[in-house]
This record gives structure tokens, C-alpha cells and sequence, in this order.
């Protein structure tokens, strides 16, 4: 699943079983729109509970390179197993 750019809540227990992997991100570029870190922080607590991979991508905005890609103060780099 990808949540990019991440405009809103997902209740991601509603397609679990449909789910692999998560990348989260904020929209970047002119007239990018603000992500909750509320949004991601919850996405990010959902996939953990449900032993789902979790990839925080950028928080996005003009500048995402200074805005970076730390949520909470970690680095999430979740990939899932090769099959």
C-alpha cells in the first residue's frame, strides 16, 4: 500500500489482510499540502501491531530535503521478506 502523498488518516485494519507493505510520505513541490505527523504516527503504530513493514518516505513540503524523513526522531526503513 502506498500512502503518498498522505493527505489524511488511513484505517489501514480495514485492508489488512490486502497489505504487504507500507510507504508513507507528504506531498513535496510547489503548493505542497501539510501532513499530520498525527496521521503518519498512527500509520506507523498500526503497521507495527500488525507485524506489517513500514517505510516513512519524506515529510514533503517546497524544501523535503530539510524537512527530512525522521518521524518521531527514527528512520523507518522496512522492507518486506523477499518470498
Amino acid at each position: 500500500m502506498k500512502s503518498e502523498p498522505m493527505l489524511g488518516p488511513v484505517d489501514i485494519y480495514k485492508l489488512e489482510s490486502q497489505v504487504d507493505w507500507v510507504i508513507c510520505g507528504g506531498e513535496s513541490g510547489p503548493g505542497a499540502r501539510p501532513m499530520n505527523p498525527d496521521w503518519a504516527r498512527d500509520l506507523s503504530i498500526s503497521c507495527g501491531l500488525l507485524n506489517i513493514p513500514f517505510f516513512f518516505k519524506q515529510w514533503g513540503g517546497v524544501r523535503k530535503k530539510e524537512a527530512g524523513r525522521l518521524l518521531d526522531g527514527l528512520e523507518y526503513n522496512e522492507y518486506p521478506e523477499a518470498r
